[in-house]
């Protein structure tokens, strides 16, 4: 029987938002993924609670004036989907395919547990972290039917061991989803989850820019010519920050044109894991299982990317 996403009940969990773009032309709860639903930011529950509490999971909550975010994501079944992929993993899942789907801006504010009646807000926690680039504009109704695919693209490629795609979504989430507080470490997070997509051998810049500038072929770039882009990037910014740069910034915060470097490279990276999660189970399979020269051999036999989660897709500019 299909879970009854309308109402929130005890055990299920709720994670809020200072900023999480809604365009409300449909009401809410709306599915994004198994078990974890779009709804209405709590604010019953948030009122009747503990101030203390309700300030924790949302601060700033009880100040006059401030206003608060008008949705957020609800889990709303409690069960484990793999062994790596707990209940709150599937919040974070959905908002990594939010992220993939449409980069638009987000902060998370904290998480609870529905109580029962004398402790509605139980097992608080704060995170605060913002998306680290965003596009402008909100999410609609008709976004999260293509959020629910990706969702369910990432659950197959964890159950069936696809552990280099894995792998770089991982990195790309930590980054994506602001928790890598560092523009050096975020920088690095990306190129990392291209390298684990892309594994380059030899010389490696003129390697992972071919390949990526091959695969994404179909896509049009506001550089010219991608591919010598990626490779100045890789030498002249990724082989430093691995090595030691001293031109280093404090927090999220670069020089402006360093800001558009780090959107182009986001999106470099968002489109080619949207485009690894395209390909046919047994290609991902088979990156995922063989090393060395066979490894090698099935990159470079990549071939321009296109698929069923890349038909709506283009390149954000901010």
């Amino acid at each position: 029987m299909q879970a009854d996403i309308t109402r929130s009940k005890p055990g299920d969990i709720f994670l809020l938002f200072h900023e999480l773009p809604y365009d409300f032309s449909q009401d809410l709860p709306i599915s994004v993924g198994p078990g974890v639903c779009v709804d209405m930011t709590p604010q019953a529950l948030l009122s009747s609670a503990e101030q203390g509490l309700s300030d924790y999971v949302l601060p700033g909550y009880s100040i006059s004036g401030t206003g608060i975010n008008n949705c957020c994501l609800r889990c709303y079944s409690i069960f484990k989907l793999t062994e790596s992929l707990s209940t709150e993993n599937l919040l974070f899942l959905a908002l990594l395919s939010m992220r993939l789907h449409n980069p638009f801006a987000i902060q998370i504010a904290g998480q609870f547990r529905v109580g029962a009646d004398d402790n509605l807000i139980s097992d608080p926690k704060l995170y605060e972290l913002s998306s680290p680039w965003a596009i402008s504009g909100s999410y609609k109704p008709s976004d999260f039917i293509a959020v629910e695919k990706i969702v369910e693209r990432l659950i197959e490629a964890d159950k069936k061991g696809f552990t280099r795609l894995v792998t770089s979504l991982l990195f790309f989430s930590h980054v994506t989803l602001g928790q890598v507080a560092s523009y050096q470490l975020a920088t690095l997070g990306l190129f990392t989850s291209l390298e684990a997509l892309f594994v380059p051998n030899g010389n490696k810049a003129r390697t992972i820019s071919e390949r990526i500038a091959s695969f994404l072929s179909n896509f049009e770039f506001p550089i010219e010519n991608i591919g010598e882009w990626v490779k100045n990037e890789y030498i002249n910014l990724r082989h430093k920050l691995a090595h030691g740069i001293h031109d280093a910034t404090f927090g999220m915060k670069p020089r402006s044109v360093k800001h558009q470097e780090f959107g182009m490279l986001h999106e470099l990276c968002r489109l080619s894991l949207l485009g690894f999660l395209s390909l046919d189970d047994a290609v991902v399979k088979n990156m995922s299982e063989v090393n060395g020269k066979e490894l090698q051999r099935t990159l470079e036999s990549l071939r321009p990317v296109a698929g069923s989660l890349l038909n709506n897709y283009k390149f954000m500019a901010r």
